[in-house]
């Protein structure tokens, strides 16, 4: 019996010590992201990367912890995600019909550190086809300086 009562006292040590390490900044944003998904239609990552739409091609990313790297600028992952989120948003856009939109490729160029309080994507659509997309997105900083360019091409699906 003591065995057993020792062996729980380690296990709920253990997932006491597994609660410490939590970082309750960041699982209190993942949950107000969450939240937020029934009340402005956008994906998880979107919210949590703190991404919000100024208009119908371009998107302002707020920098925080979720989104930086260990340098405290915007981390690469998250000017992508913020680059292929306009895009598709923008040619979402053009259609008045329920359409998907895939993306098939997008190559991203990183031009300078993106630091500050947020970054701005802007989309451009070079073609719109029936089935397919090719655009390009411009991320500036704060001063208007150019931070990335993404090219890509999406599929446009019927829902």
């Amino acid at each position: 019996m003591i065995f057993i009562q020792k062996l729980n006292e380690k296990i709920i040590d253990e997932i006491t010590d597994s609660f410490n390490d939590i970082d309750y900044a960041n699982l209190a944003s993942w949950l107000e992201a969450y939240k937020s998904i029934e009340t402005k239609p956008f994906h998880l990552l979107g919210h949590f990367l703190k991404i919000s739409w100024v208009n119908q091609n371009s998107a302002k990313m707020f920098l925080e912890t979720n989104n930086s790297n260990r340098y405290g600028n915007a981390h690469g992952g998250a000017l992508y995600t913020l680059a292929d989120v306009v895009i598709a948003e923008d040619i979402l856009h053009r259609f008045e019909d329920k359409r998907d939109v895939f993306t098939l490729e997008l190559k991203m160029n990183y031009i300078r550190k993106a630091n500050g309080n947020y970054v701005i994507g802007k989309s451009e659509i070079l073609h719109l086809g029936s089935r397919t997309a090719v655009a390009e997105c411009s991320i500036y900083n704060e001063e208007n300086e150019l931070v990335a360019k993404a090219f890509g091409t999406f599929f446009i699906d019927f829902k």
